[in-house]
């Protein structure tokens, strides 16, 4: 299947994304698909595991509006217009949620988080040698209620299989992770 984009229609625009129609056309099957698309077309992202200088992985808790309850998460969230790429990305946001600063990001993958519906790309890192500075620049927007919560780098498996942390993108960061957890022990 080769598609040809015809038409774009936002239908919803809202924070952080616009809800789209999307009109396609088949270029190897004629009058196909015989319906518009709906996408939502959202900025890119970033989720960061941190890791402080003691080896313990920094997480977050916050209500989600989504799930309507709290979640334990890792820090993340959208690329700036202004920012160059994403690890100036990751290091604005981790320092916004936790306070925390690092000069050692290790980039893990950037994937399409739902290819069918999504638009946007997740940059995924990994964080080593977090400490709080002395002066921080970041800090939580307005709307964010975050709680800091340090654990044991070695939980962390065992807070996604017990369901703790249960956000798919945050426990594929997590995962891509652990294997430079296990060969490069935090500083």
């Amino acid at each position: 299947m080769q598609w040809e984009l015809r038409e774009i229609k936002p239908v919803l625009k809202t924070v952080p994304f616009t809800v789209e129609e999307v009109h396609l056309r088949d270029l190897q099957k004629e009058g196909y698909p015989k319906h518009p698309y709906h996408r939502l077309n959202c900025p890119d992202w970033v989720n960061i595991l941190p890791i402080t200088t003691s080896g313990q992985a920094i997480l977050i808790r916050q209500s989600r509006a989504g799930c309507l309850k709290e979640v334990l998460e890792i820090p993340g969230g959208a690329i700036d217009a202004n920012e160059k790429d994403a690890t100036m990305a990751a290091a604005r946001e981790l320092e916004e949620e936790t306070g925390y600063v690092s000069q050692r990001f290790l980039p893990l993958a950037n994937i399409n988080p739902n290819p069918a519906l999504n638009n946007n790309r997740l940059f995924m890192f990994l964080a080593l040698g977090c400490q709080l500075p002395m002066e921080r620049k970041h800090f939580p927007d307005a709307a964010e209620s975050i709680q800091i919560e340090l654990w044991d780098v070695g939980k962390l498996d065992e807070l996604i299989r017990c369901g703790l942390l249960d956000s798919c993108l945050s426990a594929l960061t997590v995962m891509l992770a652990e294997r430079y957890l296990k060969i490069t022990p935090p500083r």
